[in-house]
């Protein structure tokens, strides 16, 4: 079988995690494991200019944002995996970087004060939820807020006296939180439904309005709301797109009368520009595939944005307002030829309840027909299978290999109305569960396949439905590998910090007391392990806090008790998803994952 783009080559083709840029648009912070570690490099927007790395070390770099002038960055280091960090100050010239926070914390998300010497980042800890200001200056660090809810920072108002985030009640009821700096106990709500999701604000050049998305009306749409006023303008789209959470927050032009943001349709995205007066949006002229996190210049001329899509590695474009083209910023070169990556087709297929499932299906590029096959369920639950690189660089690979591979955006899926969105509530392990299972009889139909071949792969949720389909439907699938699964939910509530035992109350219904707990016990994997007949792989990561190692070394043991089967890889100093952007554990972690589907599918 003669495999065209080595698995070495798909992954040396550089990520790009973390995306931000200067309030004028001439300078480009973005994180890359271009080196092979996740590092933060500088680039300009002139179209000559060649990337700085201005971080090194092994420990990765998960995010970060730049100054409003861009001379400085602050970042945070995922030194053990465990995604637990300190905040770093560094000048975007590089040198030494300064730690200027005492405690670590899960950091949901950093504002920069509009003077440059002050940030504010919003943080969960086992104890709580909050938001911690640093001043750069005199180094003093003091709790802005401590709310029991989290809360999501977005972005300061330009005369610095707001501060615009979103409190989570819960997982599907989010809600507009606006407080005063100085006074934090002053505080402006918008609440546009109890039971519905609504993303982080943005401000109008003039602090006169904020934008944001809202799923009130059934699918994402972004909503502009008078500040400190009762007018709110709903921007309509077309049917079957919705504003698109990967995309980020809304961007404003300087006349606050247009914004900018990401629209999502059957997994795709483009940029649209759309008017505030109700006019008709227009689409940005980039790529096929999917574009994320814009940011235009306070003078409304230049916008840059992130691209990908399964057939092109992630890209950082500048688009000139008024023109119908793209410029990349970032390289185009890569160790292969890009024609030789096999294009995605978007499939939909009926489900159990006849509900309408749609997913990417990537056939496989070398071999003899018909192909052993694998169906891939995302992370989440609450997310989807975009046509972009994240997802593409492993479809690209199983079907370098000789599999073909499915990915179905199941129930629970963001992207296709808040009502489908919202269907896994209460039912995890579920209808979800079943979508998967009828995906793989779609699967298991098409000619180019294997019915007899079929595996199963999955990280985080996905490896959870991975797993519980492995144990409570053992004679669907022939072997499968789960990465970074949760395999007993009623310890992963008890190893939880309050976030993420947030997280699974919204997905169960409550915690896991009484009635509940037996839903918590049901949907376990760990419930079904004797039943389990198909060889397995377990991936995980010792640091890992979202899904702790406890459990799954439990799960483990277990399965050396039966006498089953299976192969354990557990990742030294990593965590739920730092592992991945390492080249040295990446590359050898997935070519064990194609030699054990080799093996396993013959």
């Amino acid at each position: 079988m003669l495999i065209q783009v080595s698995i070495e080559d798909l992954i040396k083709v550089p990520l790009i995690f973390n995306f931000d840029s200067d309030e004028d648009c001439e300078i480009v912070l973005y994180s890359s494991n271009a080196t092979g570690f996740l590092q933060f490099y500088i680039l300009t927007t002139d179209l000559s200019s060649n990337p700085k790395q201005i971080t090194s070390g092994r420990d990765p770099i998960l995010g970060g944002n730049l100054s409003p002038r861009g001379d400085k960055l602050v970042f945070l280091r995922d030194k053990d995996g465990n995604e637990i960090s300190n905040l770093f100050l560094l000048s975007t010239e590089g040198g030494k970087s300064k730690q200027i926070t005492s405690n670590p914390y899960r950091t949901l998300g950093i504002a920069w004060h509009p003077n440059g010497k002050e940030i504010t980042r919003s943080f969960v800890s086992m104890k709580g939820c909050g938001l911690e200001t640093i001043n750069l200056e005199t180094e003093e660090c003091f709790m802005l807020k401590e709310p029991t809810p989290p809360l999501m920072v977005g972005n300061y108002s330009h005369d610095g006296k707001w501060l615009a985030c979103t409190e989570m009640k819960s997982l599907t009821n989010t809600q507009i939180l606006i407080l005063n700096r100085d006074d934090p106990n002053e505080v402006i709500k918008y609440n546009i439904s109890d039971e519905s999701r609504e993303g982080i604000p943005s401000w109008s050049p003039n602090d006169k309005k904020i934008a944001f998305g809202s799923e009130a009306t059934g699918r994402a749409r972004v909503i502009i709301q008078e500040f400190q006023g009762e007018e709110r303008i709903l921007l309509n789209l077309e049917e079957d797109e919705e504003a698109a959470v990967i995309g980020g927050p809304a961007k404003w032009n300087p006349q606050s009368n247009i914004v900018y943001y990401a629209v999502s349709k059957h997994s795709r995205t483009t940029l649209h520009a759309h008017p505030i007066d109700g006019e008709k949006e227009t689409a940005l002229p980039f790529p096929e595939g999917t574009v994320a996190m814009p940011k235009i210049s306070k003078d409304g001329k230049i916008l840059i944005a992130l691209h990908s899509s399964m057939t092109s590695p992630f890209g950082i474009y500048l688009h000139e307002i008024g023109t119908d083209s793209v410029c990349p910023l970032t390289s185009r070169d890569f160790n292969f030829n890009l024609s030789l990556l096999t294009r995605p087709q978007s499939i939909w297929y009926k489900s159990f309840d006849g509900l309408d499932i749609h997913g990417w299906y990537v056939p496989a590029s070398t071999g003899k027909s018909p192909h052993p096959a694998i169906i891939h369920p995302h992370g989440g639950p609450w997310g989807q299978v975009f046509d972009d690189w994240n997802f593409g660089m492993f479809e690209q690979m199983v079907s370098q290999n000789g599999f073909a591979i499915f990915a179905p955006n199941f129930r629970g899926s963001t992207g296709y109305g808040s009502e489908f969105q919202n269907l896994d509530i209460g039912d995890p392990g579920g209808g979800d569960l079943e979508d998967i299972i009828y995906g793989t009889e779609w699967l298991r139909k098409q000619q180019d396949v294997d019915e007899n071949k079929i595996a199963i792969t999955g990280g985080s949720y996905g490896g959870y439905l991975t797993l519980l389909a492995l144990t409570k439907k053992p004679d669907i699938f022939v072997t499968g590998i789960a990465r970074v699964p949760v395999v007993n939910w009623v310890e992963t509530y008890r190893l939880s910090d309050p976030f993420f035992k947030q997280y699974e109350r919204t997905l169960f219904g409550g915690p896991p007391r009484k009635k509940i707990k037996e839903l918590y016990i049901d949907r376990s994997p760990s419930t079904y392990i004797s039943n389990i007949k198909a060889p397995v792989m377990i991936m995980a990561g010792k640091e890992d806090s979202r899904c702790p190692i406890e459990p799954i070394e439990k799960f483990i043991e277990k399965l050396k008790e039966m006498n089953h089967p299976h192969e354990f890889v557990l990742i030294e100093k990593a965590g739920h998803i730092s592992a991945m952007f390492n080249w040295e554990i990446s590359i050898p972690l997935l070519t064990k994952t194609m030699d054990f589907f080799k093996k396993n599918l013959k």
